[in-house]
């Protein structure tokens, strides 16, 4: 007989990422990342793939990133040398053979690398972190680390805030450091730099040739840099070291990337019609004339939208292979690989799930998918499962089975989906929890997702919904200056076409939560309806005033999405803001935050609270210290498990018997 999920399940499965090929193709390496809930850390390490077969690498349990040097040599960031606690600027690369061995330290950086890109054995492009004032250190000037060291110590116990964002979720204070490019010659351990001071480089690409290396930049050194793009794309030839401007944004062509092919450049824009979430175009740059033309009218998003709770680290989401982009989308509930040729997109895989990473060569692919309700594993080309990394683990597991529930609203299709309860029965009521998506931009589809599934174990019903505002539908995402309004009508409609359908759901006991956009719709809803029994607001804003000014996205983000600022209209932004209607709220609720969360920052959470106390409502506010607005996804597994049992437990507690 099955069994059902229990709370730490997630901390028997592995988490894939990276696939890579070697550069001819004849060999692949990856990551796989487990959770130790007895440590509360996650341990990393590489694997290759070679003859059908995977084999593990390394064992240190901290290689999550790496690089081929060349088809037998992988490159990877750690820091073995180091013999104290004290604090370093010096990165360090490890080289490894795929036929085995120790790894060696292959070269060392004196400032902390965020990105390394092979140009041949002995020479590297880098990225690299630039500290204002301390511009010179990657020199490797032992004196002037050590001043910036002695001083940061020094100055530990204070904050000094000069720019917009001085902080960054997941990054904390980020003293207005940025990102820029060099070039590293390993013979002389060198470093030269590219870019100019005062600029933030990102979005850094080799041509195919490896004469080139392409870049975006947006100027750093100003109290309010657009983060959120204008970006300009140089390029520079590594030869001459001569720098060119390709491409700058502009009103209404707002550029995300440069993508180098053989014969011409792909450039992702948008036209910025439904605000920074609006998914770009392709265009076609002609790096000799610096034309731009329209290559592919498309519309939306290059990654994967479909949440889940069992991934981490990343990989490749979109590679040139001559003059054919292939590329992650979500299109409705799933996210797939394309290739763009010729102007023309047409999908190289059509599954229902994620891909949540690839690479291509040869023709051959490999793939890190969430297929067919199970946990992360690789395919080939032809879909064939290459690992079996958790077939084992969940085989005993009662797993929930997505039931589409569809229906129309409006005049438009909106989608959702029913996890039934373990042990369900024609006749007998069970009880509800509705969950709510982030972003808003982001989708439920048909992957495995740990909490929700753990619920079904405990006889609930799951319900799940994509309302307006979600991603995979083009201009279907634009919720902008409508926040709390198209969105929960839909899914209160959504609620009751679900009642409607499954007799068996107990309409007195409904639940509801959600994190990030969830979490300002679990606010929104106890401001409206007390037609749940209880609720858990997660990394949630209730005042977009506050947010606005404290998020690490606060000022163009609120604005944008509210079609308002605070100052102008006031009372639209007050009109959006889940606090405004807190003295209606009746619904016992819980709030859980992260102290370092910068997305969401925990005022939203307190002043939500405070408001539920004042007027009498019950409520409780769960804090946890060393988390950020990951919690939930990549928290550390002791909190993952105490958030889960809080929101639960809370639940439970408030069923009617």
């Amino acid at each position: 007989m099955l069994k059902p999920v229990e709370i730490n399940e997630f901390c028997n499965l592995k988490f894939l990422s990276n696939p890579t090929f070697s550069p001819d193709g004849s060999r692949a390496a990856f990551t796989v990342t487990s959770a130790d809930e007895k440590k509360n850390r996650y341990n990393s390490n590489i694997y290759t793939f070679t003859d059908g077969k995977p084999r593990r690498l390394t064992n240190g349990n901290g290689e999550g990133s790496f690089i081929f040097l060349d088809n037998d040599t992988i490159l990877f960031p750690a820091n073995r040398e180091e013999k104290s606690d004290e604090p370093s600027l010096v990165s360090r690369y490890y080289k490894i053979s795929l036929s085995g061995g120790e790894a060696e330290l292959a070269f060392e950086f004196p400032v902390p690398v965020g990105s390394v890109l092979p140009v041949s054995e002995s020479d590297f492009i880098v990225t690299a972190t630039v500290f204002p004032g301390y511009e010179e250190l990657y020199k490797g000037d032992k004196k002037l680390a050590a001043k910036y060291l002695a001083e940061s110590k020094k100055n530990a116990d204070y904050e000094e805030i000069t720019q917009m964002p001085w902080w960054w979720n997941g990054g904390s204070f980020t003293k207005a450091s940025y990102d820029s490019l060099y070039r590293y010659n390993a013979k002389t351990k060198k470093l030269t730099r590219i870019s100019d001071v005062g600029y933030a480089v990102s979005d850094v690409s080799l041509s195919p040739d490896k004469k080139y290396v392409y870049y975006s930049v947006m100027n750093a050194d100003t109290p309010k840099p657009d983060y959120f793009g204008e970006a300009a794309v140089k390029r520079t030839e590594l030869s001459s070291g001569i720098t060119e401007l390709l491409a700058e944004s502009r009103k209404g062509f707002r550029i995300g990337a440069c993508i180098p092919c053989e014969s011409f450049d792909i450039i992702l824009a948008s036209d910025e019609k439904f605000g920074m979430n609006t998914d770009p175009d392709f265009y076609k740059l002609d790096p000799k004339t610096k034309e731009i033309t329209l290559y592919c009218k498309y519309g939306l998003g290059f990654h994967s939208s479909v949440g889940s709770d069992i991934r981490y680290g990343g990989g490749r989401g979109m590679k040139v292979v001559e003059d054919t982009l292939y590329f992650i989308s979500t299109v409705f509930d799933s996210a797939n690989i394309y290739k763009l040729e010729d102007g023309s997109i047409t999908p190289v895989t059509d599954n229902d799930g994620s891909v949540d990473s690839f690479d291509i060569c040869g023709g051959k692919l490999l793939v890190n998918a969430l297929w067919g309700m199970k946990a992360q594993e690789l395919y080939d080309e032809k879909g064939r499962r290459l690992t079996s990394f958790n077939k084992k683990t969940l085989a005993d597991k009662y797993t929930a089975v997505p039931e589409k529930l569809n229906f129309t609203r409006n005049g438009t299709e909106l989608h959702g989906f029913v996890l039934k309860p373990y042990g369900f029965e024609k006749g007998k009521k069970f009880p509800v929890i509705l969950d709510i998506h982030g972003g808003p931009k982001t989708v439920y589809g048909e992957v495995y997702y740990h909490e929700m599934q753990y619920w079904a174990g405990k006889g609930y019903f799951v319900i799940y919904c994509n309302p307006t505002g979600s991603d995979g539908r083009g201009g279907f995402m634009d919720i902008t200056g409508k926040y709390g309004t198209v969105d929960y009508e839909d899914i209160m409609s959504f609620c009751d076409e679900f009642l409607a359908a499954y007799p068996e759901a107990d309409a007195d006991n409904m639940f509801e939560t959600g994190g990030s956009y969830g979490g300002f719709m679990t606010n929104w809803i106890i401001g409206h309806t007390d037609r749940f029994r209880a609720c858990a607001s997660q990394r949630s804003i209730s005042n977009w005033f506050s947010f606005c000014g404290v998020s690490d996205i606060g000022y163009p983000f609120a604005v944008d999405q509210n079609r308002a600022d605070p100052w102008d209209d006031t009372e639209k932004m007050w009109f959006h803001s889940p606090l405004k209607y807190a003295r209606n709220v009746k619904t016992p609720t819980l709030f859980i935050h992260s102290f370092e969360d910068y997305r969401c920052p925990i005022d939203q959470g307190y002043q939500m609270f405070s408001a539920l106390v004042f007027n009498g409502v019950e409520a409780k506010m769960v804090c946890f210290r060393g988390e950020n607005h990951e919690l939930s996804r990549s928290g550390k597994p002791q909190h993952r498990i105490k958030r889960l049992k809080e929101i639960t437990e809370w639940f439970e507690n408030h069923r009617k018997k």
